[in-house]
């Protein structure tokens, strides 16, 4: 008997599937027979094409989908958690007889390449891809580098560096070559908690993208004085070419993006593992991500062939300015803010050639320094460039009076491993410590940044005879401390937030603090003073809270085997509950890369109670 609902039914399914092929769509159904069908179930679970979908294991549960975001990566609506059902529906847009760039040959190159390989049985299609075609004949290269440019210190989202990719071609300079960058686009209009709480929950989103290498040199380089190292991969001309097809298929696809794990290094390396599969790059970051550590696996891969150093505009600078007396440094200064008059000065005029071209090309290095920061708007800055470079091109003195820079002989990915477990023993006490990330001012400063700190995830456990309990723990400390001299004016700062337990009384408090202020180079270190705020809160406190302020002046000494630092803070507090103070010195002696020992003396004093101890402590980098 003839059923209306199946006839129904039947028509509705005919014309999904005639509405998807006239659309270009693929659809689900085929004439695969069993045998083809087969050969995709396995095919389904090869990592090769899991790694093209960006299929990770995710969570305590290790349950694997793909970490892409973007709906437009998938031809399947089960394609981020189900790789099969996305390797069949891929298979049947291919069998399609399409053309043109919206044709998914075109849309996913590197998926065609593979497939087309592993099937040549199924004789896909080979449509015509205008936009791809000339894309890729201007893109495609011959080399791929890992780009690092180092920390910033001033910045506390990149004070662990950051990594790109760059492509040489057939440009004909490596500035021209393409940088392939994954970055998160933030909201500017979101405040610092905002951007915090976003950045660490994947609230903004993340896209790999293709500009210019020249313009991430002026970014990292100039703009933020940040050295940069470029690392030459061995790759070979095959798996180069399967990195630009996959690289296309990305384009504005959107990755979540998150700071800690899944940020611009870690998608590098999945970039890297969709080229090779049997590298594992990515798999050995779970739960966090830090562009040294990276580094160090492309060293254990054995995939990196040559480095070359690319120093900052900063880094020139001081490197000129160690190669100068006092008095030349500041005529060379004088020189930069008026060429005109310095010229005809008799400390300029009575100078050898020599010293005359020291003092013209550090002072012209500093405007051009001035102009790259846009930290001046004086319109005359320009013409007195110019001006120097004319009061040069007339001094006697061929070449360069300086001497070159040489490439450092620690790169960051040298230094200390990021993650410390630290076992702690005073007088009456013992205490177990472990940090998550990344430096502090008493860990060995190779391979990092003098005067920077950034702990996140910092804590300690304390017990003796009687009790068990947590001594410290800071969700995030960032100290920085820069050399202010006539070239360069950084601020200093800190950032403390978190749990600690006062000598004085054994209570403990939860606290935000954050000060401002300088620092000056004094005996080979660095002598600071900053005016710090603080909200605590804790029991000894009326209320139960606090509002503190006042100073805190120190001096940190770092070298390669031994670190000091000295530091005393006075905090009045709102109100009448009185002032504390807190005093430190602690030395750290670097036995090897992955452990040091270190000895500290506090003093603590609140109200009426005063107290002081000695630690000593052992600190293993793992």
């Amino acid at each position: 008997m003839f059923n209306v609902r199946w006839f129904v039914v039947f028509g509705w399914l005919m014309m999904a599937v005639l509405s998807g092929v006239a659309n270009g769509m693929p659809t689900q159904f085929s004439t695969l027979d069993d045998a083809t069908h087969g050969k995709l179930k396995l095919l389904s679970q090869e990592r090769t094409w899991r790694t093209l979908l960006h299929y990770h294991q995710q969570g305590m549960f290790s349950r694997e989908y793909s970490e892409v975001d973007g709906e437009a990566f998938f031809l399947s609506p089960e394609g981020k958690a189900n790789p099969h059902a996305e390797l069949q529906a891929t298979v049947n847009a291919f069998l399609l007889k399409q053309d043109g760039d919206e044709a998914p040959h075109c849309r996913f190159p590197a998926r065609f390449q593979f497939l087309a390989q592993r099937l040549p049985e199924l004789k896909f299609h080979q449509a015509t891809c205008p936009q791809f075609d000339a894309w890729y004949e201007k893109i495609k290269g011959h080399k791929l580098h890992l780009i690092f440019p180092s920390s910033y210190i001033n910045s506390p989202s990149s004070m662990y560096g950051h990594t790109l990719l760059r492509l040489d071609g057939e440009q004909g300079h490596t500035l021209l070559s393409s940088a392939i960058n994954f970055a998160a686009y933030t909201d500017p209009s979101d405040d610092e908690i905002t951007y915090s709480i976003k950045g660490l929950t994947g609230g903004y989103p993340g896209y790999v993208s293709l500009v210019p290498y020249y313009e991430k040199v002026n970014e990292y380089s100039h703009i933020e004085s940040r050295d940069i190292w470029e690392y030459e991969l061995k790759l070979t001309p095959v798996q180069i070419d399967k990195f630009v097809r996959h690289i296309w298929e990305l384009d504005k696809i959107r990755f979540d993006y998150f700071f800690i794990d899944e940020n611009c290094s870690y998608r590098l390396l999945t970039l890297l593992d969709a080229v090779e599969p049997a590298w594992h790059l990515a798999d050995q970051f779970q739960y966090r991500t830090v562009p040294s550590d990276t580094l160090r696996v492309l060293w254990e891969k054995e995939l990196i062939a040559n480095v070359v150093f690319r120093p900052s505009k900063t880094t020139l600078i001081e490197h000129y300015r160690a190669q100068m007396s006092e008095p030349l440094q500041m005529l060379a200064r004088q020189l930069a803010d008026d060429p005109y008059a310095q010229s005809e000065s008799q400390a300029y005029l009575s100078l050898s050639a020599e010293d005359q071209a020291k003092t013209l090309e550090l002072a012209y290095d500093y405007t051009r320094y001035l102009a790259l920061k846009k930290k001046v708007s004086d319109p005359q800055l320009p013409k007195r460039s110019l001006k120097l470079l004319s009061l040069r091109a007339k001094v006697p003195y061929q070449g360069t009076p300086f001497a070159p820079i040489e490439t450092p002989g620690v790169r960051d990915e040298d230094g200390h491993s990021t993650l410390r477990t630290t076992f702690t023993l005073g007088a009456d006490h013992g205490e177990v410590g472990f940090r998550l990330n990344y430096h502090g001012w008493l860990d060995t400063v190779a391979g990092y940044r003098e005067g920077a700190q950034i702990e996140m995830g910092q804590g300690s456990v304390r017990f003796d005879d009687e009790s068990v309990r947590l001594e410290r723990f800071d969700a995030l400390h960032i100290r920085s401390v820069g050399q202010r001299h006539r070239f360069s004016h950084p601020i200093s700062w800190q950032v403390q937030m978190g749990y600690e337990r006062w000598i004085t009384d054994q209570q403990g408090q939860t606290q935000l603090r954050v000060g401002g202020g300088h620092g000056y180079p004094l005996l080979g270190g660095s002598l600071y003073a900053m005016a710090v705020a603080q909200v605590a809160a804790a029991d000894r406190f009326d209320e139960n809270r606090r509002l503190g302020y006042g100073p805190e002046v120190g001096y940190l000494w770092q070298s390669a085997r031994w670190n000091g630092w000295l530091s005393a803070e006075r905090f009045a507090s709102l109100g009448t509950q009185g002032a504390s103070t807190f005093a430190q010195a602690s030395l750290a002696y670097t036995v090897s890369q992955s452990q040091q020992l270190r000895l500290q003396w506090r003093h603590q004093a609140w109200r009426d109670d005063r107290e002081q101890d000695v630690r000593i402590s052992y600190a293993f980098y793992h």
